[in-house]
């Protein structure tokens, strides 16, 4: 978790209690495991590898577990990371299904802004499983594609568009309103706008989807939105849709895995978020319509 004040509020203890459960783990050993030279305790070389062993352990016990124990008695803990658009659709869904699967497994969920910060949560193993969508960043991990979701383009009634169809270039006169070059719908409009030659007047960035439509719906620009965002402003009149050609490819989304730490309970987890994702469709509109994007694979 980084510090021992960290690790107590994800252990529900005190920071001198944790204290002293490493210094009594530390007297087991003939060498210091942490470095308390500078203000921060750090792990020395034997630290890491007592880290390291003490992980390896942990990850065969977990698969035995995984493999031999039945799923209604598993008792285990999964730190999942999802992004907002997760949140906003198919996550409680998910979690439902999740909790009839494993009654008793522990779902620690954190939803972050972009996917990079669970990604780097993820790579130092303070998440099991991050569901983000794709990048060629990631290389190192294990990747199990789950859906593609396209954006569309969508602006105020009221914004100074006379014509509801443009080409890209025309596209780029506007102000263009988009997640930040962080994130992965952001790094595929800016790709798709290099590769088209265009330059936009400018770019307001915002890593909140529902906040991007409340700036479309004011008038601030043209707003790069998934329909599970746009459809209900588009049907309250408070946004319009705006038809761009070529289309901007879609965004997949993906599970993401350290490859020295999947087991068999990881992939059948893996396996109901691709049984539930669906992007296209808010989670208080399931059941009401059939829904608009799904290309889970």
């Amino acid at each position: 978790m980084g510090s021992f004040e960290a690790a107590g509020r994800k252990l529900g203890s005190v920071q001198s209690g944790v204290s002293r459960h490493v210094r009594e783990l530390e007297g087991q050993f003939p060498k210091p495991l942490f470095d308390r030279g500078s203000r921060s305790a750090r792990l020395t070389v034997d630290g890491l590898e007592v880290l390291a062993q003490a992980r390896t352990i942990l990850q065969q016990r977990d698969a035995l577990l995984s493999q031999y124990a039945s799923e209604k008695i598993l008792r285990r803990s999964l730190r999942l990371g999802v992004t907002e658009l997760a949140a906003l659709t198919w996550l409680p869904g998910f979690i439902e299904a999740l909790r009839s699967t494993y009654p008793l497994v522990n779902v620690e969920l954190e939803v972050g802004g972009v996917a990079a910060d669970l990604y780097e949560k993820l790579r130092l193993a303070q998440l099991d499983l991050a569901i983000v969508p794709d990048t060629p960043r990631w290389a190192d991990m294990l990747r199990f594609p789950l859906a593609n979701v396209r954006n569309g383009w969508f602006c105020s009634p009221t914004f100074s568009l006379k014509r509801r169809r443009l080409s890209v270039s025309e596209l780029g006169q506007f102000t263009l309103l988009s997640q930040s070059g962080d994130s992965a719908a952001g790094h595929v409009m800016s790709k798709w706008l290099e590769r088209h030659g265009v330059q936009p007047r400018s770019i307001l960035t915002c890593n909140n989807f529902a906040a991007l439509g409340g700036m479309a719906s004011a008038g601030l620009g043209v707003a790069c939105l998934p329909n599970a965002i746009s459809d209900e402003l588009v049907t309250l009149g408070m946004l319009r849709e705006v038809h761009v050609g070529p289309v901007m490819p879609p965004v997949r989304y993906v599970a993401v895995a350290r490859q020295d730490a999947l087991t068999p309970f990881h992939r059948k987890v893996i396996t109901l978020a691709r049984a539930t994702c669906n992007y296209g469709t808010r989670y208080q509109d399931v059941g009401a319509r059939e829904p608009l994007v799904n290309e889970a694979k």
